[in-house]
């Protein structure tokens, strides 16, 4: 028996080698096929998700009233004079505006995009697997993205984070290329993608971070050359600030307040820390909760607010009675932010915070996140210093969103390099499970 099973296995290994654009096809095919039912049974409306803000902003653009929009339930002082807003990033707004103005403004011609999007992802996360592991693993990739249920939640909806996925994995993967090559345009690719991914989740600046931080412990331990190392980091930089200096410049003359990501930060840094202070805070806290808290701050500051604060008002203020009760206490507050942890890659009682049970669509989420972080766990294990863009990124943007608001959602940008680390993990315990002894391929 395990003679014919390894013959299997080798003639599994000489089809992926000399078949691997067909097994592809075969895979994306039936990923395709999957999404179209799934979104023929979970049709596209402005409830669904964030749509309502997002797909809102783009349509009040192409209507020439503005990048504007304001929702009560975050910023309590709306009127006619008090629309404009910062609180989503603007390439998706761009982006989706465009869509709209070609679409008719028909949601399904957003879902469709969307869906375009979701099918890029695969392919991208083939060649990124491909290019740091090897063809089998690739296929593994492309394989655990048509059964990773959340993503296909983000197809009828509107929203930021199936764009800043395929920016963050094309990203990546042109990153892993200019490190081999060193050439200039590879990093200049590599940094545009990484603006693009910027300024449509503005969490993921962190990446950037991730990607100088790390060539700099490289230039130390390897002893590589110094321009090497400046190159890149010179490059990352530059197209940030590229990106984001429109963003910043806007912001500040239209709200009065350089904003450089979203202005929701203060509200969700105040919402989920307020109750640091109470017996229960190790929890996440729900919509409704989060519109008490803060109207119950607003009127016990009636001297502090005249009524008209615009949203990067009101940001600084939320900033400011957060920042007052994490500073008043530290070891609790540092307790939650590790327990963010679950709420973070599990989606942890996130649901039951919206009076929704987690149900066993939910529980099967939280099993796939649990595979997916024990077998990327494993590659990192073998291949740190290889994969260290990926399991990098992934570990700094999670601490970024441990800080302030933690759900599943959150993720979807670093969800591929994710999948990308945990196929690699997944074809060694084959490998090492139908062909014990023979050692883990460098």
């Amino acid at each position: 028996m395990p003679n014919i099973i390894r013959k299997m296995w080798g003639n599994l290994n000489s089809l992926v080698e000399s078949r691997p654009l067909l097994i592809l096809t075969a895979i994306l095919t039936i990923t395709l096929i999957r999404a179209i039912i799934f979104v023929v049974h979970n049709p596209p409306s402005l409830a669904s998700g964030e749509t309502d803000s997002w797909w809102v902003i783009a349509l009040n653009l192409l209507h020439g009233d503005g990048y504007s929009l304001c929702l009560a339930k975050y910023f309590p002082f709306c009127a006619v004079t008090n629309q404009t807003t910062a609180m989503r990033e603007p390439i998706p707004v761009l982006f989706f505006a465009t869509v709209a103005r070609l679409g008719q403004e028909s949601l399904w011609s957003a879902t469709i995009i969307e869906l375009v999007i979701y099918m890029l992802i695969p392919v991208l996360l083939f060649c990124l697997t491909k290019e740091w592991a090897n063809t089998f693993s690739a296929l593994i990739a492309a394989a655990f993205w048509a059964i990773y249920l959340p993503a296909l939640d983000l197809i009828p909806q509107v929203s930021s984070d199936l764009l800043a996925a395929l920016f963050v994995t094309a990203g990546i993967l042109m990153t892993l290329k200019a490190r081999k090559t060193l050439r200039k345009r590879d990093w200049l690719i590599a940094s545009i993608w990484l603006g693009l991914a910027a300024m449509s989740r503005s969490a993921t600046l962190v990446i950037g971070i991730v990607l100088i931080g790390g060539q700099g412990i490289e230039f130390l331990q390897r002893r590589i050359k110094f321009e090497e190392v400046i190159k890149p980091t010179l490059m990352i930089t530059s197209s940030m600030i590229l990106f984001m200096a429109p963003w910043l410049i806007r912001n500040q003359i239209e709200l009065g307040k350089p904003i450089l990501g979203s202005s929701l930060v203060g509200y969700n840094l105040y919402r989920h820390n307020y109750m640091i202070g109470t017996n229960s805070y190790l929890r996440y806290v729900g919509g409704i909760e989060g519109y008490q808290a803060t109207q119950n701050l607003i009127s016990s500051r009636p001297g502090e607010l005249v009524g008209t604060e615009n949203e990067a008002q009101m940001d600084s203020f939320y900033r400011k009675e957060a920042i007052k009760i994490i500073s008043a206490h530290p070891i609790r507050y540092l307790q939650l932010a590790a327990f963010r942890f679950l709420p973070l890659w599990f989606n942890w009682k996130v649901l039951e915070a919206y009076g929704i049970p987690t149900g066993h669509h939910g529980y099967i989420i939280m099993g796939i996140q649990a595979l997916f972080l024990i077998l990327a766990c494993i590659e990192a294990g073998f291949h740190a210093r290889r994969t260290w863009p990926l399991w990098g990124s992934i570990a700094l943007l999670s601490l970024a969103y441990m800080a302030v608001d933690s759900q599943l959602l959150y993720l979807t940008p670093v969800i591929p390099l994710l999948i990308s680390m945990s196929a690699g993990g997944a074809e060694k315990l084959l490998r090492q499970i139908i062909l014990p002894g023979a050692g883990i391929v460098p």
